[in-house]
């Protein structure tokens, strides 16, 4: 624990605690709504995306300045200014959370305490995958007659260039997936950046 200017800074296992012993506490997560509907979240957080201050500043001051607030981001360069700003409109009881939720999932005891995606958008997930595997198919069929037709390669390339950047979009919404729904133990979470790594060669 560390005190700053106005507010107090937690390691994650702080954190976790502090969400342990706070029944009515208010957990801000000020990174952008892509972040937070792909990247995992902390239970009941609310989404205010501090990269659109003038918003941030609006909707945080609908909030009860006496309440207890736990602020946290991706790796923590966010978090702080916008605990800066919450205690300068008053804000009395303020936690950020040290290295984000970044450091939060590094931590094996942690990782699985972050929310998942909920049954409805896993089944939204995979029907959306399904849509563009069956997109990919009809374009390898495409590709198939293509070479029996004796057509120009130049556009069997073209094709085949297509279906490649289709994969990639699906090994990405894939490993999204992955992150927000599979990781439940600290092999998975291996799993996934040994898949990550593959990804990016």
């Amino acid at each position: 624990m560390k005190k700053a200017e106005g507010y107090i800074k937690l390691t994650p296992q702080e954190t976790k605690e502090l969400i342990d012993r706070e029944k009515n506490l208010v957990i801000i997560d000020t990174r952008t709504e892509m972040e937070f509907t792909y990247e995992g979240k902390l239970e009941n957080a609310i989404l205010i995306d501090f990269l659109k201050p003038r918003i941030f500043k609006r909707e945080i001051q609908k909030y009860d300045r006496n309440k207890t607030y736990l602020v946290y981001c991706a790796v923590g360069r966010v978090s702080q200014p916008a605990c800066e700003l919450m205690a300068e409109l008053g804000f009395k009881n303020i936690y950020e959370m040290i290295g984000g939720l970044k450091a939060w999932q590094k931590d094996s005891e942690l990782v699985t305490t972050v929310s998942k995606l909920d049954n409805e958008e896993i089944i939204e997930t995979r029907k959306r995958i399904v849509t563009r595997l069956n997109k990919i198919e009809g374009q390898i069929r495409g590709m198939k007659k293509m070479l029996l037709d004796g057509e120009y390669c130049g556009d069997i390339l073209n094709q085949s260039l297509a279906v490649k950047s289709a994969l990639g979009s699906v090994n990405q919404e894939i490993m999204e997936m992955f992150s927000n729904v599979c990781i439940t133990c600290p092999s998975d979470k291996e799993d996934f950046f040994k898949y990550l790594k593959k990804l990016m060669k």
